[in-house]
């Protein structure tokens, strides 16, 4: 049998953009890889604009807030650096939101970044720790 190898793109930088609530992936040459509309916070919980990097991944977690639980969200990649408390902020996929049939692009989360869940597994298979994440207005 033959085996058939493929590459996979990796990711060398992240750009949050918050006022379009778009997410930009790059390659090491600074080449578009991927591009997808997110959903970042609300006014009361903004995501937080600076220089971050990807500081942990989680193949599955649970979400925590003072407002809710969420277990088992799969494919979840957390900013550190830039003044921001461990696992504080994240890129995660937001399953309710697609079930509930609200578009991404528009500010809904407690401060994360919220993507479609092929979004999130794109990401997951592409970004190692360490990867730069720049999160502009």
């Amino acid at each position: 049998m033959d085996l058939l190898l493929v590459a996979v793109e990796v990711v060398a930088a992240l750009v949050i953009d918050l006022s379009a609530q778009r997410l930009s992936a790059f390659d090491s040459d600074g080449r578009l890889l991927y591009a997808a509309p997110v959903s970042t916070g609300v006014t009361a919980t903004p995501t937080p604009a600076g220089e971050f990097r990807i500081a942990s991944k989680y193949p599955s977690t649970t979400l925590t807030a003072p407002a809710y639980r969420i277990p088992d969200v799969p494919n979840v990649l957390c900013l550190g650096g830039g003044g921001l408390k461990g696992d504080a902020v994240c890129l995660h996929p937001a399953p309710w939101q697609e079930r509930a049939g609200q578009p991404f692009g528009v500010r809904r989360s407690h401060g994360c970044i919220r993507t479609s869940s092929a979004t999130a597994r794109w990401l997951f298979e592409r970004v190692a720790v360490g990867v730069p994440v720049t999160v502009r207005e």
